[in-house]
């Protein structure tokens, strides 16, 4: 079931296209197509919606949709990655399309959603 993105989830995935650490930086050769492909992610952000939480009950992760439809696991996949207090949060692109916002809280705590002001690149 799809919902509209809120404006905090809206600003912490748009922080995580613009700042996050590549979990492979050597995914593209040349900082020109890490930009290029950024920007195609920001133009891609009013078109995000969230589909499917997490069901494991100590995180606020949740699917991405594109379109209200979900993403298909791709043949390439960069993940996003950068650090709050109590927790990473992981931004899945698969073939240059987000697919899911992981927010993943250390050992066995609870992890609200984080402000974007939160992270830590």
């Amino acid at each position: 079931m799809a919902r509209s993105l809120t404006e905090a989830e809206r600003q912490l995935i748009s922080a995580m296209i613009t700042s996050a650490k590549a979990t492979d930086p050597d995914h593209f050769e040349t900082q020109q197509a890490w930009q290029d492909w950024r920007a195609g992610l920001h133009e891609m952000v009013d078109r995000i919606s969230a589909g499917e939480p997490c069901d494991c009950g100590k995180c606020p992760s949740f699917q991405l949709l594109i379109d209200d439809k979900p993403v298909a696991a791709g043949r390439s996949q960069v993940i996003l990655e950068a650090f709050v207090s109590d927790g990473i949060v992981m931004l899945f692109v698969d073939d240059g399309q987000p697919s899911y916002l992981e927010i993943a809280p250390n050992l066995d705590e609870q992890l609200d959603f984080p402000d974007e002001k939160a992270l830590i690149f």
